[in-house]
């Protein structure tokens, strides 16, 4: 079996750069990544996602992707799989559709059907996601488990566990002075002593239940996600008075702890304290590979040098919000 999902990329690397007439660079969360393909639409999809950039910009990733036109009909798996060895990783998303990474020359290749390359929203809500967290660490990218909303500029982190309501708080918080970033992961490029927060164009995703709060979804249905969750997919400028930012400067990093039936308590939290919780979301490197771990882990410390909080609430979120909005406005 594992050699029947490696061949589409076996015959990838045999391919001359003439079989992969197409090209552009694409700015993805403060890196430059070089992509070929013999499909329009997988660019296209990119496009959609990422903001293109000039040839003369010196890439950090390079990416070539083939669509083998003579498959037809080739079923597309409902949950990608993934593999890990040493600095490569495999991700396979159908019987014939595979992706290969390598870590440390900071190359990707794939094979993929029509069927796939044609699915755009695919692209942009899976394959890409997926694919800037598994070469994040290989291009100085440090991906965080926190929602982020901005305001003038500057960047407010909501960290928790999951359940801790950081979408709906997003949100919530996007409607009273603050900009949508993302809502699940955010990811953090890092200049010098500079740290930029960064988002992607791709839905929030929020448990059913949202439609007591946001009751302009109440059409939508619930879909699941590759997590095993059933989760409503919305676009959250669907929302009213929601823009969306994909760009700032992280100033505030707040943790959500979930506590009923009490008054909301605000605690400062301690650097040493809020990198832990950050670094425990970090996927460990192997050997060959671990300077990049250990540039993560330097972002993570820079990041905490700013002002860190734990709130302990059950608030709904619109009340959350404002909490929070009161937290950063007396900043």
């Amino acid at each position: 079996h594992r050699m029947q999902v490696l061949d589409p990329v076996h015959r990838i690397v045999r391919l001359s750069q003439d079989s992969l007439p197409l090209g552009a660079r694409f700015f993805v969360a403060g890196s430059v990544w070089d992509v070929r393909s013999n499909s329009h639409e997988i660019l296209q999809a990119m496009r959609e996602t990422f903001d293109q950039v000039g040839s003369g910009q010196q890439a950090d990733l390079h990416l070539r992707f083939h669509v083998d036109f003579t498959v037809n009909n080739a079923p597309c798996w409902s949950k990608p799989h993934f593999r890990a060895l040493d600095h490569l990783y495999y991700a396979t998303y159908g019987p014939c559709d595979s992706m290969l990474v390598d870590q440390l020359s900071r190359r990707v290749i794939g094979s993929f059907t029509p069927a796939v390359a044609h699915d755009r929203r695919y692209w942009k809500q899976t394959v890409l996601p997926v694919l800037l967290g598994i070469v994040s660490a290989s291009i100085g990218v440090t991906p965080v488990h926190c929602a982020c909303v901005v305001k003038s500029g500057s960047g407010l982190l909501l960290g928790g566990e999951s359940g801790a309501g950081k979408s709906t708080l997003a949100l919530s918080l996007s409607r009273n002075g603050f900009s949508y970033l993302s809502d699940d992961c955010t990811y953090l490029s890092r200049t010098g002593t500079e740290i930029r927060a960064w988002g992607l164009p791709t839905p929030v995703k929020l448990l059913p239940d949202a439609v007591s709060y946001f009751p302009e979804l109440v059409s939508l249905d619930p879909v699941l996600s590759l997590n095993g969750e059933w989760a409503l997919n919305v676009d959250p400028t669907q929302i009213s008075n929601v823009e969306r930012c994909l760009s700032c400067a992280p100033r505030w990093l707040v943790f959500l702890e979930r506590k009923v039936d009490s008054p909301p308590v605000i605690k400062p939290l301690s650097s040493s304290e809020a990198a832990s919780r950050l670094v425990a979301d970090l996927e460990t490197m192997p050997p060959i590979i671990f300077d990049q771990y250990e540039f993560q882990l330097e972002t993570i410390n820079r990041l905490v040098d700013r002002e860190c909080w734990v709130v302990q609430h059950g608030l709904k979120p619109e009340p959350s919000a404002r909490l929070l909005a009161e937290i950063c406005g007396s900043a």
